[in-house]
């Protein structure tokens, strides 16, 4: 029984010139360039924007390849007549929209800040969704076309185009490491330009001079883009816009990689005052100061301590009256001063200085942005003063968490606070996944201690009061989930203006350091929020809020198990979500509650709509456009597609239950495996690029060999295979689950080089498996019912683009194990459709 993997109709080609091979180099240049373009707007999203939208992005991508299917099935006939001219076509039209689109939607004033009150911003989130799915819609036209036309080659194709893909995941990192995202940005046009010279000889001699000719003038249109076109339009509303805004700031210093977007910016008029919590009794303010953004935005600042080469810590003096010295007095009290102490996430270095106020003999600072560590250390190390600091200072470039796995202990260990961001309490991080304030980070955090130490971590404060409610839930699950059975007695915590700091220790705290928080915070103003026998009367004197939140919500966690059955605790009843945040669930920032909503939009004007967070609400409003899109580009062509026999109608309901069910199973499990090696590798675009590689190039190889086997195998076989790659996929997803926790800390651990090897490995058996079902479905469609075969492939087409953002909806309420397993349960129900069992003999 011949079960091909795709079977074309034949049809009456005009007389062209017809090359006797596929055009390989140009389809392996296509494939690497449009892999590369994916990954690269994840960058620019960054940039532009407050987050990657990664989610989006390949959503869009997916939109663009299932509109194209759907396009050539309906005109399948004229387009492959005039395949050769077309093929070009596409290729000079990928190049050109490339740069173009993204050109246009940099001017649409689109703002995430705005998209709950204004509806027109809605519409331009849809108008550039659908412009940048232009590009995948052009290079999808060429693969399609190509495989249509060299059918026979189909494997060989296939081969190339996978090679070609997981070529361009690497060389964009290698293209971001040398140059800025906007020159970036203009190789990738050109570089797929190139790929229309390298298909010059298919053409006649004719179309080939008029070809040439526009692929020439394409090129020097790109060249001579006015550099102001291609500009990065940052949001108006980021921090670096706004303070480039201020009379005399001037741009010091710019640096792209991979990782982020650095700028310094100065400001002799108007002094930076970048003091996180500074207690309004302090005697003096920062030094002169360097602004430093990262991606535009979470501004911190590089001090004018020069000073401190001769000995002279004046400067650093205002230190002294940050929420964030608290440990520093409390291990005071300890019979030893402290030996040393760890920083994570040191940034430009202030807990640095810091440490160094209280003469800490050694100290490792962790920072996973090495450009920011360079700035200390290089670019302005002698404005910085690190002369004095790098005989007993120790930077680590790898994430908190990578560190965390060492076995060193440390008298104090401090976080916090991250960048200033000018967007955070409009809720803009809500999406970003962040590994390194959940109930495993901070368990991993509390064994780096020793005996008697300390961990400090410190946040800005928002209002209404979220994040910090949401850190003490977390480390209270942590201490106990670590065997601290009464962690009230292990706790401290204290709030400034804007800045909160918890204190946190393996064991309780004694009554000297007790009276040392209590006088610290006295003597400089800053409230206490917690303490070993606190009372109600020590709360919300200085900073005032309506309601203590602090201290009721501490007091509501440290008496939940008391609560009778039917009464909520304050946790609960709290308008926010501040439930601990989990490796499982990462989304840390997010704070969204259906509950709370009805209430939100009662209150009046706009007041309660800036109290949602805007997070939440723009993947939904993506979610809705990427169905609408899906349904009018993809579903909806598929409709002048006539279906010609009783049988087939029949069967149409088996094929949709199938189709839709792996499309979104897959695009589940890929973006779980997304956000699992962001916590691996620390970086977001590291892991998009690794799991993009890893699954192309292993799923691809499991449709090889399902071809492979397949070619002279009965329907039985075909089933059986079915079953057996179900089984399988639903195995290893179920086994790295339960492994994929307790590998993860000593793959952090590990070279970066190392990691990504570690992440790619991880990927390959269950992506290898995972590419099984679509070609098995697709054959026994096309052997039973050829007609169908493009119902197939745009239902799952339309599948794909709503799964990759479905998978974060669904991963902020359940985790990505949650998301996994819903993608075992969707295999099984196509498993179940029977699909395979259904071709005629």
């Amino acid at each position: 029984m011949d079960f091909p993997w795709v079977r074309f109709n034949r049809v009456h080609l005009p007389r062209q010139r017809q090359p006797s091979s596929p055009p390989l180099l140009s389809i392996f240049i296509l494939s690497a360039t449009a892999l590369s373009y994916e990954v690269l707007l994840i960058r620019l999203f960054s940039i532009i924007h407050w987050h990657h939208f990664a989610f989006m992005v390949i959503s869009i991508a997916l939109l663009g390849y299932g509109a194209s299917g759907s396009l050539i099935t309906v005109f399948r006939e004229k387009l492959l007549a005039n395949y050769n001219t077309v093929f070009v076509a596409n290729i000079l039209l990928f190049g050109m929209t490339s740069i173009s689109c993204f050109i246009i939607v940099q001017q649409l004033p689109f703002n995430t800040l705005e998209i709950l009150w204004d509806s027109s911003q809605w519409q331009r989130l849809l108008l550039s969704y659908l412009l940048l799915t232009l590009p995948f819609f052009f290079v999808a036209n060429a693969f399609a076309l190509t495989m249509m036309r060299y059918h026979q080659h189909i494997p060989l194709l296939y081969g190339v185009d996978l090679i070609g893909a997981g070529s361009g995941a690497l060389s964009v990192m290698v293209l971001l490491q040398m140059f800025s995202a906007e020159t970036t940005l203009s190789i990738l046009a050109i570089s797929g330009l190139s790929a229309g010279v390298f298909a010059l000889s298919m053409l006649n001699f004719r179309q080939k001079r008029v070809t040439a000719s526009l692929l020439l003038l394409a090129v020097f249109a790109i060249l001579l883009l006015p550099q102001q076109w291609l500009k990065l339009q940052l949001s108006e509303y980021k921090g670096l816009a706004q303070t480039l805004l201020i009379k005399d700031t001037s741009l010091l210093f710019s640096h792209s990689s991979p990782v982020s977007q650095i700028d310094v910016v100065s400001s002799p008029l108007v002094p930076f005052r970048y003091a996180p919590g500074l207690s309004l009794q302090s005697p003096g303010g920062p030094p002169e100061q360097l602004a430093v953004f990262r991606d535009g935005d979470e501004m911190n600042a590089i001090d004018a301590a020069e000073d401190i080469n001769s000995g002279d810590k004046s400067t650093l003096e205002y230190y002294d009256y940050m929420t964030s010295a608290l440990p520093y007095h409390v291990h005071s009290s300890a019979q030893t001063a402290p030996k040393n102490t760890l920083i994570l996430n040191s940034a430009t270095g202030s807990q640095i200085l810091q440490a160094a106020l209280y003469d800490i003999p050694h100290i490792d600072a962790v920072e996973p942005d090495e450009q920011l560590s360079r700035l200390i250390t290089e670019q302005y190390a002698d404005y910085f003063g690190w002369q004095n600091l790098q005989h007993k200072t120790t930077i680590h470039t790898i994430s908190p968490r990578g560190f965390a796995a060492a076995e060193k202990h440390y008298d104090i260990v401090v976080s916090g606070p991250s960048g200033a961001s000018a967007g955070g309490a409009a809720g803009v991080h809500a999406l970003s996944a962040s590994y390194d304030y959940t109930v495993e980070a901070i368990q991993s955090y509390l064994k780096l201690l020793a005996p008697d130490g300390l961990l400090s971590i410190t946040l800005w404060t928002s209002t209404p009061a979220r994040d910090n409610l949401k850190l003490l839930a977390t480390a209270v699950r942590a201490m106990k989930l670590n065997g601290i059975t009464r962690p009230e007695n292990n706790i401290a915590w204290i709030r400034s203006w804007n800045t909160a700091t918890l204190l946190l220790k393996n064991t309780a705290l004694t009554a000297a350091e007790i009276s040392k928080v209590r006088d610290f915070s006295l003597s400089r103003s800053f409230d206490l929020a917690w303490l070993p026998g606190i009372r109600p009367d020590e709360v919300n004197r200085f900073q005032l809020l309506q309601q203590p939140v602090f201290y009721l919500t501490a007091q509501s966690i440290f008496s939940n198990a008391k609560l009778p059955d039917n009464q909520k605790s304050f946790i609960d009843s709290y308008k926010y979500d501040i439930h601990p945040a989990t490796d499982n669930r990462p989304y840390f920032n997010n704070f969204f509650k259906w509950s709370s909503l009805e209430e939100f939009l009662s209150l009046p004007g706009r007041a309660g709509i800036s109290m949602i967070g805007v997070g939440y609400p723009t993947l939904l409003v993506t979610l809705l456009q990427a169905a609408v899109a899906a349904f009018v580009l993809i579903l909806l062509p598929l409709f002048f597609k006539r279906v010609q026999t009783d049988n087939s109608r029949g069967r149409r309901r088996n094929i949709i239950f199938y189709f839709f069910a792996i499309g979104l199973a897959f695009l589940f499990i890929e973006l779980a495996f997304i956000q699992k090696f962001t916590l691996i590798l620390s970086q977001p675009l590291y892991a998009v690029a690794v799991a993009l590689c890893a699954f192309l190039i292993f799923s691809g190889m499991g449709s090889l060999y399902v071809q492979h086997r397949i070619r002279t195998a009965a329907a039985a076989t075909v089933a059986a295979l079915l079953r057996r790659s179900v089984m399988l996929i639903g195995l290893i997803t179920v086994l790295y689950i339960i492994v994929l926790p307790l590998i993860s800390g000593t793959i952090m651990a590990l070279p970066e080089a190392m990691r990504i090897l570690s992440a790619f490995i991880l990927a390959a058996p269950l992506a290898f498996f995972m590419g099984m079902p679509y070609s098995l479905g697709l054959a026994s469609v096309q052997q039973s019912t050829p007609e169908l075969v493009p119902w197939a492939w745009g239902i799952n087409g339309c599948a794909s683009v709503l799964s990759a953002i479905l998978a974060v909806l669904l991963a902020i309420h359940i985790g990505f194990n949650g998301v996994m397993l819903c993608a075992v349960a969707l295999y099984i129900i196509a498993w179940l459709s029977n699909i395979t069992n259904q071709a005629a003999p």
